[in-house]
């Protein structure tokens, strides 16, 4: 069997798994055929400054999956330590190239974004501006990231 076949039936096999029984919170979709193209919406969880938003995600995957990681983007707007404000981006350690195992699936990745909306990586900041807010001014991040969850529904 080729290796893009092995790792076509593998993703299949991850899709089937989260459709028929999603992590709390996440939904998991393909926009397209594209079956390397994922879209997750996040619920905001309760005991985060995200509540009651609703977030879509976009999980880009390599044709040299597992052994390399997905690449994660917020396509819905969000305030956060650990999410580039201009591009979406996620800023996850086991996401690096140097860390990621190829074990790894994309419910762990899915489970990891839900934890970072309730407890944000200090040390996986994406700027220094927001990561100033989150340590010096915290009324002020906590406002901002519950008017990106107000907007996001």
């Amino acid at each position: 069997m080729s290796l893009q076949k092995q790792i076509g039936n593998r993703l299949k096999k991850e899709l089937t798994a989260l459709q028929k029984s999603p992590p709390y919170g996440i939904q998991v979709n393909l926009p397209t055929d594209d079956l390397y193209a994922w879209e997750a919406e996040i619920q905001g969880p309760e005991q985060s400054h995200y509540k009651g938003g609703i977030f879509k995600v976009r999980i880009n995957i390599p044709e040299k999956y597992p052994m390399e990681p997905p690449s994660v983007h917020f396509v819905t707007p969000i305030y956060h330590l650990n999410v580039s404000q201009s591009t979406g981006q996620v800023c996850l350690a086991f996401l690096a190239a140097d860390k990621w195992v190829a074990t790894g699936t994309i419910e762990q990745l899915l489970n990891a974004l839900y934890s970072l909306l309730i407890r944000p990586e200090e040390e996986n900041a994406f700027d220094h501006e927001v990561l100033n807010k989150y340590h010096h001014y915290d009324w002020e991040y906590k406002q901002l990231a519950q008017q990106s969850a107000s907007k996001a529904k």
